[in-house]
């Protein structure tokens, strides 16, 4: 039998049909934002959704590799950027050179992010275009976010461009 704190808040999963730039939920959000090794940004399928009403997320995605330091490694939070007061683009270092999603890598971002989120009392929110580029991806966040008590919440992008 598993064994559960009484004392922990249950996270919560919710799929929401709409777009990751209009985030629900009241409170700090995080939104997850891939970036990769080569600081190519063909790796990123969600910056033309970004640029629609966020365009800086690109420019500043740029700019990180562009100044990487040794923190610019696989598997960190690679910077932050703040889209609107409540809102926060988490560029999360998932990527090889060749543009290929590391798994573990991945893991180790996720539980960067869980803990901020922890501590700023944040939500996790993901598009479904990133979902469908790392199916891993949802398993993943309930081990890392939900367990410990966030809300993640999953957007269902249409199609239309």
């Amino acid at each position: 039998m598993e064994k559960t704190n009484a004392f922990q808040p249950k996270g919560t999963v919710k799929v929401i049909k709409g777009t990751i730039i209009m985030p629900e939920a009241g409170g700090l959000k995080f939104i997850l934002s891939p970036v990769n090794m080569a600081g190519k940004p063909d790796g990123n399928p969600l910056l033309p959704i970004f640029d629609k009403k966020w365009n800086k997320v690109r420019a500043e995605a740029r700019g990180l590799f562009a100044s990487k330091t040794g923190t610019y490694k696989l598997g960190s939070v690679a910077g932050v950027t703040a889209v609107q007061s409540d809102v926060w683009v988490q560029h999360i270092l998932c990527q090889d050179e060749k543009l290929k999603v590391d798994l573990k890598a991945l893991e180790e971002c996720l539980k960067k992010v869980a803990t901020s989120a922890v501590y700023e009392k944040a939500s996790v929110h993901v598009s479904s275009i990133l979902v469908s580029a790392i199916p891993e991806l949802p398993d993943m966040l309930k081990e890392q976010c939900v367990s410990k008590g966030l809300s993640v919440y999953f957007y269902e992008e249409s199609e239309s461009k």
